[in-house]
């Protein structure tokens, strides 16, 4: 089997984890287009052990799926993250990382208690305004230079409100 069937593979059984317990959340347009469950990003990594575990140990995910080429951690019912090894899937790992990895969070001071001490974690910025003050945030670095950035709507906003669930 060729890596882009592999990867056609997993990525289908990391899409139908992610999905199972949900069936009934969806984004749906009201002008006919088609329903989506939710998306399922993948970052690529030189060194995916290392990574896979800076994600699993330093963050806390669970894995759901896990080969030798990709991991595909939860971070909860809906949402998901696929780390693919240098060389697999349909992209490689670049210089200038092309996304930031957002977390929302209602909890932003525990994660920030969490990680601010913790070894290995390479902190970005501490917590601070942001989205011309829509947010509250903090960002770190992964073990590749992905910046994951722990935020928090600021319900005071109104613009934001479209936002909070």
């Amino acid at each position: 089997m060729n890596r882009n069937m592999q990867f056609i593979g997993v990525f289908l059984a990391g899409l139908v984890t992610c999905t199972a317990s949900l069936s009934t959340t969806v984004f749906a347009a009201d002008d006919g287009h088609p329903v989506v469950t939710r998306s399922l990003p993948f970052f690529y990594y030189n060194d995916l052990p290392a990574a896979a575990d800076w994600y699993r140990n330093k963050l806390g995910l669970k894995p759901l799926t896990e080969e030798d080429w990709v991991v595909i951690f939860e971070l909860n019912e809906s949402s998901c993250i696929g780390l693919v090894k240098a060389g697999s899937g349909l992209l490689k790992p670049t210089e200038d990382k092309g996304a930031i990895f957002s977390i929302d969070t209602p909890e932003l001071e525990a994660w920030w208690d969490r990680l601010k001490d913790m070894e290995g974690i390479n902190i970005k910025n501490g917590i601070r305004a942001g989205a011309d003050g829509m947010i509250e945030s903090f960002s770190v670095y992964d073990p590749e230079g992905y910046i994951v950035e722990f935020f928090r709507w600021k319900e005071h906003r109104p613009e934001a409100q479209r936002y909070l669930k």
